[in-house]
Formats: structure tokens, sequence, C-alpha cells
């Protein structure tokens, strides 16, 4: 999946390359350590330019809040896409 966005103020597309959206921890067994630990939602990407090529230099502007807004973003878009 692909979506319109921005970085650095800059209009962009982000490539979505993989999403898992992680599990909480499950109880296997009765005993004691019988559980398989809860899995980490994943979400990786590429930054691609306007026309659809890919943009290190913009990818190397990226910051952690960049991040964490795209994984916004990408929840939004799916959603409306499937519904």
């Amino acid at each position: 999946m692909t979506f319109t966005t921005t970085v650095a103020g800059i209009p962009c597309r982000c490539r979505v390359t993989l999403y898992h959206p992680g599990a909480p921890m499950r109880t296997t067994g009765s005993g004691f350590g019988d559980a398989d630990p809860d899995e980490p939602e994943e979400f990786e990407f590429d930054i691609l330019d306007r026309r659809g090529y890919p943009a290190a230099w913009l990818e190397a502007k990226l910051t952690d809040d960049d991040s964490e807004r795209l994984l916004e973003e990408y929840r939004r878009e799916r959603g409306a896409w499937a519904a």
C-alpha cells in the first residue's frame, strides 16, 4: 500500500513494505511458563518522491516523530481502504 504524506514539509509518498499488527501474550498450557510472549507491532516503509521513485535524501530527514506519524497515517488509510 502506498499513500501520500509529507516529510519535513515536502510532499511525498510512503510505500509500506511490511506491517504486522502484533499479538498479545497468550497462554498455551497450565504449567508455569506455558505462554507465548507478546509480539510487537512491526512497520517498515520506503519514502518515495511524488513520482514514485525512491527518495533516500528525503528518507534521511525522517525523525522518530515522523515514523510514529506515518504509522498513524497508515492505520487511517488502511481503515478507509478496507471500508
